[in-house]
């Protein structure tokens, strides 16, 4: 059986009137005779009584009329969850990110992402910046959250936030006392660091703010992530530059410190492969605001 054979069916149940039923339908009276027909020969029962006064529903074609608008509701729900999902209002986000985007001042940018997708299942996976653009380009995640410069190789990028670094101190360290710090005061101290193979991003700029400052700096320990190397930094092992914002996660035995002058950036990306055809990702990146 076609749907169509059923909404025809359905129409003339109904109105027990061919003429009628046509008309709702919106078509001619002999296409509808011919499909009723048809459909009572694939069955091989008679589902209508008919004579030149009266339509009447044969108890066959009563049985009929429950299962018809059963099947009519369950296509029209199946309608509707395939034109949902191909307008990305539902399916699955899966979403990357690195610690440090909790810490970064755009929790209403998250609220909004799971307000606006409510009908949508994100997944979120905590990973490093060079793993999550590996991820996108392997589809294991759709959108990641990563201290990534603009641009990501073949990846797309769209900045959401530009936090400035501070210096991470221990608590006891002489120069906490200080309301800024001069990066040229830490010329000799070991630094703390997340390696460059995991988050280039934090990585040179790290090494190009002490460059700048004129010292190479001393990478002696090295930590996955940021809340990591700043509890390296509460254990006495070393400094570190480490977005501002970090403050807020209050680890005991840490000082944060604005640095003198005008201090480098951290810059936090959303990124996508632009080849990723999900409905669900495009949706989420006007919510960002990409163009």
């Amino acid at each position: 059986m076609e749907i169509r054979e059923l909404r025809m069916f359905v129409a003339l149940a109904e109105e027990l009137h061919f003429g009628r039923a046509a008309e709702r339908l919106r078509i001619s009276q002999p296409p509808l005779t011919k499909h009723i027909q048809q459909l009572e020969a694939r069955l091989g029962v008679m589902l209508f009584d008919r004579n030149k006064r009266s339509v009447r529903l044969t108890p066959a074609g009563a049985a009929l009329v429950q299962e018809a608008r059963r099947i009519l509701n369950q296509a029209e729900v199946a309608i509707q969850v395939v034109r949902r999902a191909e307008q990305g209002e539902t399916g699955t986000l899966r979403i990357g990110f690195v610690a440090a985007v909790v810490y970064i001042g755009i929790e209403k940018l998250f609220a909004r992402l799971h307000r606006e997708l409510a009908g949508v299942d994100t997944v979120w996976e905590e990973m490093g910046s060079s793993e999550q653009v590996e991820a996108l380009r392997n589809d294991r995640i759709d959108l990641g959250f990563a201290q990534v410069p603009m641009g990501v190789g073949e990846m797309s990028a769209h900045q959401v936030a530009r936090v400035p670094l501070a210096a991470a101190l221990p608590a006891d360290h002489p120069l906490a006392g200080r309301s800024r710090i001069d990066p040229a005061a830490l010329a000799d101290e070991p630094f703390i660091v997340i390696p460059r193979e995991s988050a280039p991003g934090y990585f040179d700029l790290t090494a190009a703010t002490c460059l700048q400052a004129g010292f190479s700096p001393n990478f002696r320990h090295y930590a996955k992530h940021l809340l990591s190397v700043v509890s390296l930094v509460a254990l006495g092992r070393g400094v570190a530059l480490v977005p501002r914002t970090l403050a807020v996660a209050a680890i005991p035995g840490v000082v944060l410190k604005p640095l003198t002058g005008a201090p480098a950036h951290a810059q936090y990306s959303a990124i996508w492969h632009p080849g990723n055809p999900s409905p669900v990702l495009a949706r989420a990146l006007k919510l960002l605001g990409v163009p």
